[in-house]
């Protein structure tokens, strides 16, 4: 029998955003949730909490996730401070999983009109000490975890404030999580990787068949350190 999928949307975003790759999903025959949280308005530590009281509210056993950006950061938060189900497979897009520069760089030039702007999660999005994500937590060792983040496959990236290769929000190197065991960098900016159908097939894959590739070749980046012991430095 497949394992129920969920789906956890981005910051600001609603979460009909990930109704089309639901439905590609669903086709497959999973039963399929879609959470939805205010970003805006509640924290990542408050969110992580509503999404464990969204799951144990449904008849939910072994579970795989896809999670797109700030969702991935709910994700980890909660596994790590809440009860959760057993975790098979994840799928991260585009996730700040060591932080945004892009928001370090937005709180710096607007202050505190950084987080009316964009509300507090995004502000907890500060790599380092400043914000959450380095103290969210790893998945378990028994969860598959694939990467799919975007940028431009150079030393520039689509956005030149930040360093490196980037999709717009998120340096390509924010991305990794020790424990992931496929990547992919697909060519596009931050918003559009959920929309793409590449990327659907990515996750439709991965969940299948625990590989990003069709012909089920599993590629960590450059530079990835595979002893989770080791500290990630960018």
């Amino acid at each position: 029998m497949a394992p129920d999928v969920l789906f956890i949307p981005p910051l600001l975003m609603p979460r009909q955003v990930m109704i089309p790759l639901l439905r590609r999903i669903e086709r497959r025959g999973h039963r399929c949730f879609l959470f939805g949280y205010p970003s805006y308005r509640c924290d990542i530590p408050e969110n992580a909490r509503r999404l464990a009281a969204f799951l144990a509210e449904r008849d939910v056993g072994e579970l795989d996730v896809v999670a797109f950006s700030l969702g991935s950061i709910v994700l980890r938060w909660a596994v790590n401070h809440h009860p959760m189900p057993r975790l098979r497979r994840v799928v991260m897009i585009g996730p700040p999983n060591r932080g945004a520069s892009m928001a370090e760089l937005a709180d710096r030039w607007t202050g505190p009109v950084f987080p009316l702007v964009w509300g507090r999660c995004a502000r907890q999005l500060r790599p380092g000490s400043d914000g959450l994500c380095d103290r969210a937590g790893l998945l378990p060792e028994s969860t598959e975890l694939a990467i799919i983040a975007g940028g431009r496959g150079n030393p520039r990236g689509v956005n030149p404030f930040l360093e490196g290769d980037n999709d717009r929000v998120v340096r390509v190197v924010e991305t990794w999580l020790p424990g992931m065991a496929d990547f992919k960098l697909v060519r596009a900016a931050h918003g559009p990787l959920i929309f793409r159908r590449d990327v659907a097939g990515y996750c439709a894959r991965f969940l299948q068949t625990g590989a990003l590739r069709k012909e089920g070749e599993r590629k960590l980046p450059s530079g990835f350190p595979t002893d989770q012991s080791l500290p990630m430095k960018a």
